[in-house]
C-alpha cells in the first residue's frame, strides 16, 4: 500500500490554532508560536483519529471482549512503532511514565536501584540516629559514601536531569563543558579512570542536546566511552527528540560499544504531541527480573494469594501497574510515525536552514547577544539570547517576552529554561553573586531572578514566518527600550504588563465546556499572511514616532542588594512590589 506523503506544508495547516488571532493593547496579532521547545501544538487529524478510537476505549489487561483487545492491540502496535523509530532492537523495553521526559527520569533511577525519596531518606536518618549497642552509624555513613553509586551528568542538563540525581542515592558527578561549548570526552574519561569511582555501579546520564542553546552531544562517542569503562549510558532526548535521529542501535566500529542503554523523551514536544504521555526505552540488560517490579500493583502479578504473589517475568507488562495511559501512549506512538513520516533528514535539513538564517542575521545586531556556540551546525532549532539597548542597559528577558507578544503575537519563552547551573556559565554568575540572587528570590523577589528569551524556529514554518520572527527580534533589540514606559513591572514574579493590558484568558469551567462549538479559524493563504506581517512591523515602527527617541526620561533604581543586583532597565514610575 502506498504510504501518504507528509510534508511541513501539510502539517502546519492541521495545526490546531492555526493562524488564530488574539487581542494585544496594540492591536489584534495573529499568533506565531515560537515555543516548541517546550511543548508541542496539537494536530486536527491525530485529534480526530483519537476521538474516533474513543469508541472501542477500554481500558486494557484484557482481551476477553472487543474494546478491551482492541485497546490492548493498540496500545501494542503504538509501543512497537516508537521502539521502532529510536532503533530499540531485539533488547529494547519501552515504558510510558507521566507526561515527559521526567517521569521516565524517575523510572529509570526505580530500574537501576537509585530511587531515594526525602521521606524515605530522613526515616533512615531517624534509624540511624536512634541505633544502639555496638552498631556505629557514623562508620555505616561513611562506608555508604564510598560505595554510593555514581552518575556523571553533563553541563548543560535539564533540571529534570540534574537535581532529580543529586537528591537519589548516588552521587552526581558534573562533566566540564569544552571552549567550544560541548561535553568534555577527556574530562569524562578521567573521571571514569578515577580511583574513588571504581568498583561502583556508574551511570552517565547526559542530554543529547541543550533547551537553552540548542547544542547537541556527541551521543555515539559518549556511549562507547561510557561503555568502555563498564557504565551505563543514559540519554535525555526530551529537547531534540522531535527533531534528530535517535538510534539505540548503531554500527559498532572495530571493538567500540556505541549502544544506548536508556533514552528519556516528552512526545508533547512533538507536532501533535500535547497531551502524550513520556516514554522511557532502554535496553532489558539493566534490568533486574529477579526483583518485583519497580511498582506493585494491577497488572503486573501472574498470581496473587492470601499472603504472597506471583509477578509477570515480561518487563513490559509487569512494569505497567495499574491502568496505562492508553490514549496518551496511542499519540506518543503517532507523533513519532508523523516525524518518520515527514523524514529526519528533510526536518533535520530545514532546521539547519532557519536556524544559520536566524543567527546570522542576529550575530549582525551587536544588542543581541546570543547564548552558546553559535555554529547553526551543531544546534538543534533552539535559541537563546539577551537584548541590551543602545545605552548598555539590559532588556529584562521577561519584557522582551512581553513585547514579542503583544507588538507581534510571537510565542516565546523567558527564564532560565529550568537550566540554572549551565545558565550561571552562559551568563557568567560566579558563586557568590549567585548566593545573592537567591537571597533576594527566597525574600519573594523572583523578578531578580536573571535568565533570557528563548524562540525556536521550527521545521513546520514557512520562510515568511521565518523571517517575520527574525525581523521582530531585530525590531525589539533596536526599539524596545522605547517602549518600557508603557509597562509596568512585578518584582515579586518578574512579569511586565501593559499599563492598558486587555488580555482575555480562556476560561475553566463546565459551562464554557457546554458552550463550546466546534470551529477552527480559517488557515490563512501565504500572501495574506505576508500582508498581516508587514502591518504588525509598520504599525510597530509608527509606534516607535511616538515614542521618545531616548526611551524613558529617567530610570529607576532599585533600593539596596536590590538595586546592586539589578541587571535591566527599570522606568521611573514603574509599578514595583517590594
Amino acid at each position: 500500500m502506498n504510504k501518504r506523503k507528509l510534508t511541513p506544508a501539510d502539517l502546519r495547516q492541521q495545526i490546531v490554532g492555526v493562524d488564530s488571532t488574539f487581542k494585544t493593547p496594540f492591536g489584534e496579532r495573529l499568533m506565531v508560536y515560537c515555543d516548541y521547545t517546550a511543548s508541542g501544538r496539537c494536530l486536527r487529524f491525530v485529534e480526530s483519529y483519537l476521538q474516533s478510537l474513543q469508541r472501542v476505549y477500554a481500558n486494557t489487561h484484557t482481551e476477553d471482549d472487543i474494546t478491551g483487545r482492541s485497546m490492548t492491540q493498540l496500545l501494542h502496535e503504538a509501543e512497537e512503532a516508537i521502539k521502532k523509530s529510536v532503533n530499540a532492537g531485539a533488547s529494547g523495553r519501552i515504558i510510558a511514565c507521566g507526561t515527559g521526559a521526567t517521569g521516565a527520569i524517575d523510572k529509570l533511577q526505580q530500574i537501576v536501584g537509585v530511587s531515594l525519596s526525602p521521606v524515605t531518606r530522613l526515616n533512615i536518618d531517624k534509624l540511624l540516629d536512634a541505633s544502639e549497642g555496638d552498631f556505629d552509624s557514623r562508620a555505616f555513613a561513611d562506608m555508604l559514601d564510598k560505595h554510593r553509586p555514581i552518575v556523571f551528568v553533563g553541563p548543560y542538563e535539564h533540571h529534570s536531569n540534574e537535581i532529580s540525581w543529586r537528591q537519589s542515592l548516588a552521587t552526581s558527578v558534573e562533566v566540564r563543558l569544552t571552549g567550544d561549548g560541548s561535553i568534555d570526552l577527556s574530562h569524562l574519561e578521567e573521571l571514569l579512570q578515577a580511583p574513588e569511582y571504581r568498583d561502583r555501579l556508574r551511570i552517565g546520564s547526559f542530554s543529547a542536546a541543550s533547551n537553552v542553546t540548542g547544542i547537541r552531544s556527541n551521543v555515539r562517542d559518549i556511549s562507547a566511552l561510557l561503555h568502555r569503562y563498564g557504565a551505563i549510558a543514559c540519554f535525555d532526548y526530551a529537547a531534540c527528540a522531535p527533531y534528530v535521529e535517535i538510534d539505540m542501535n548503531p554500527e559498532p566500529v572495530g571493538d567500540e560499544d556505541p549502544s544506548i542503554d536508556a533514552i528519556f523523551i516528552s512526545p508533547h514536544k512533538f507536532l501533535g504531541g500535547p497531551g502524550s504521555s513520556g516514554v522511557l526505552v532502554f535496553n532489558e540488560r539493566i534490568y533486574n527480573r529477579d526483583l518485583p517490579p519497580s511498582m506493585s500493583a494491577g497488572g503486573t502479578v501472574d498470581y496473587v494469594g492470601p499472603t504472597d504473589q506471583d509477578f509477570i517475568s515480561r518487563i513490559e507488562e509487569r512494569e505497567k501497574a495499574g491502568t496505562p495511559g492508553v490514549l496518551q501512549t496511542l499519540k506518543a506512538g503517532l507523533v513519532f510515525e508523523i516525524k518518520d513520516r515527514v523524514g529526519v533528514e528533510v526536518i533535520e535539513q530545514r532546521e539547519y536552514e532557519l536556524t544559520s538564517r536566524a543567527l546570522e542575521s542576529w550575530a549582525g545586531n551587536d544588542n543581541i547577544e546570543i547564548l552558546g556556540n553559535p555554529d547553526a551546525s551543531r544546534r538543534v532549532g533552539i535559541m537563546s539570547f539577551n537584548i541590551k539597548d543602545d545605552r548598555g542597559h539590559y532588556l529584562h528577558h521577561k519584557f522582551v517576552t512581553a513585547l514579542l507578544n503583544d507588538l507581534f503575537g510571537i510565542q516565546s519563552r523567558a527564564g532560565c529554561s529550568c537550566a540554572g547551573p549551565y545558565g550561571h556559565r552562559l551568563l557568567n554568575i560566579d558563586l557568590e553573586t549567585s548566593e545573592r540572587y537567591r537571597h533576594v528570590v527566597q525574600q519573594g523577589h523572583c523578578g531578580m531572578k536573571p535568565g533570557w528569551c528563548r524562540v525556536g524556529l521550527h521545521w513546520v514554518m514557512d520562510d515568511a514566518e521565518a523571517n517575520y520572527v527574525i525581523d521582530a527580534v531585530h525590531f525589539v533589540a533596536n526599539n524596545g527600550y522605547r517602549f518600557l514606559a508603557l509597562y509596568d513591572f512585578d518584582l515579586s514574579t518578574g512579569t511586565w504588563s501593559h499599563k492598558n493590558d486587555c488580555c482575555q484568558l480562556p476560561r475553566f469551567e463546565l459551562d464554557a465546556a457546554l458552550e463550546h462549538e466546534e470551529g477552527e479559524p480559517a488557515i490563512l493563504s501565504l500572501p495574506l499572511r505576508k500582508q498581516l506581517y508587514d502591518h504588525y512591523m509598520t504599525d510597530a515602527r509608527r509606534w516607535v514616532e511616538h515614542l521618545n527617541d531616548e526611551g524613558p526620561e529617567k530610570l529607576q533604581s532599585l533600593e539596596g542588594e536590590l538595586g546592586e543586583l539589578q541587571f535591566f532597565a527599570l522606568p521611573e514610575g514603574a509599578t514595583s512590589k517590594h
